[in-house]
């Protein structure tokens, strides 16, 4: 009977760290399009349109940009929106060069918004 309890507790106890991990950021894959090269991270992105993916390692949060064979991996923060996001949208601040760097995602009916680390 005890041996009984603590899998069942176990059990639970793993699933509910999974579901809490499914709920931050997203599920599956997002596309966006960046209509010009930016500055992801440290790295530089051309132009086009990425397969973006919310991933998990550990308790950091990563966004995973894949173009073709191409992946770029950054850290992101996630801060809660008030309500779902009606549009997706992408924020970006020139850096001292003048460079484009993006600085945020939001995806469309999502409710929450990536902010990149730099």
């Amino acid at each position: 009977m005890r041996k009984t309890a603590l899998l069942l507790l176990t059990l639970l106890g793993m699933g509910a760290m999974l579901w809490a991990q499914g709920a931050a950021g997203f599920k599956g894959t997002r596309t966006v399009v960046l209509s010009e090269q930016a500055k992801v991270g440290a790295q530089v992105l051309a132009a086009g349109e990425y397969k973006v993916t919310h991933v998990m390692e550990g308790a950091e949060h990563i966004m995973v940009f894949k173009q073709g064979k191409h992946e770029y991996r950054v850290k992101c923060n996630l801060v809660p929106l008030n309500a779902k996001a009606d549009n997706t949208q992408v924020w970006y601040e020139p850096d001292a060069n003048g460079a484009r760097v993006l600085q945020a995602i939001v995806f469309r009916g999502d409710t929450v918004r990536h902010e990149m680390a730099q």
